[in-house]
């Protein structure tokens, strides 16, 4: 008998290490079919994880993500709620959520996600992108006061994000602090030497400062840049001086 029941226990022990080893494999399968944006067929593969595994993390995340991007909000919100509803301590599941009303344009509710997600703790890579969609849903509600909160806290975690200083020099930008702008996009530009829209919008902050020669510099770097506002620019405000961009 002893020997049976051993038997069958090790027998279990082979079907549930197999089991787990599907599991990763469709969930790796899935993320990388996200990544090759084939988001029908990623979310196959965590339907069927979570056939087998309806608490799964990892599965869920990758299901809302696909359906995000599908942009099937009916999924993604039947996923983020059970989701919630299976792990109300995880930050993630709120920040989706948040994501979701953003999209949905209804930014009171999102603000109100996002802060939920930062109270429970999210590691910091997360942590900044809720500071940013935070920052997003309070500038459309015009809170820019507390989007440059949002802002200044993620700068704070990441020193190295451009995407940090160029979103918080548009809004020093819609506040009027056109030389705090021209900082952030200066930046900005540091970490990405190659973006268009930032010398456009570093360029708009120098003309608000009446300082065209600057402005038109940017305006010629993000017109060679293929930006067609860039272009308009150089032509309305620049052709006369022929300012060439270093």
């Amino acid at each position: 008998m002893k020997r049976i029941i051993l038997t069958a226990t090790f027998l279990l022990s082979i079907l549930v290490a197999y089991a787990q080893s599907d599991v990763a494999t469709l969930i790796e399968s899935g993320n990388a079919k996200i990544k090759q944006k084939e988001y029908a067929s990623a979310i196959r593969d965590f339907e069927q994880v979570l056939k087998s595994q309806p608490a799964d993390t990892s599965a869920l995340n990758g299901i809302i993500l696909a359906s995000l991007l599908t942009k099937d909000l009916k999924g993604a919100e039947r996923y983020i709620e059970q989701s919630i509803s299976l792990h109300p301590a995880n930050a993630m599941f709120y920040y989706q959520r948040g994501v979701l009303n953003n999209i949905r344009e209804q930014y009171r509710r999102s603000i109100e996600d996002f802060t939920k997600a930062l109270e429970l703790n999210p590691n910091s890579t997360l942590m900044v992108q809720i500071y940013l969609n935070r920052a997003l849903a309070n500038i459309r509600e015009t809170y820019l006061d507390a989007a440059m909160a949002d802002y200044n806290a993620a700068q704070e975690i990441d020193p190295r994000n451009a995407i940090v200083y160029n979103s918080r020099g548009f809004t020093n930008y819609r506040l009027g602090n056109y030389l705090d702008a021209i900082n952030d996009y200066s930046k900005g530009l540091d970490l990405e030497p190659n973006n268009a829209i930032s010398y456009y919008n570093r360029g708009m902050a120098y003309l608000k400062l009446n300082d065209k020669a600057n402005a038109c510099i940017d305006f010629h770097k993000s017109c060679k840049l293929d930006n067609v506002n860039g272009c308009k620019m150089v032509v309305s405000e620049c052709s006369s001086k022929r300012i060439e961009a270093n």
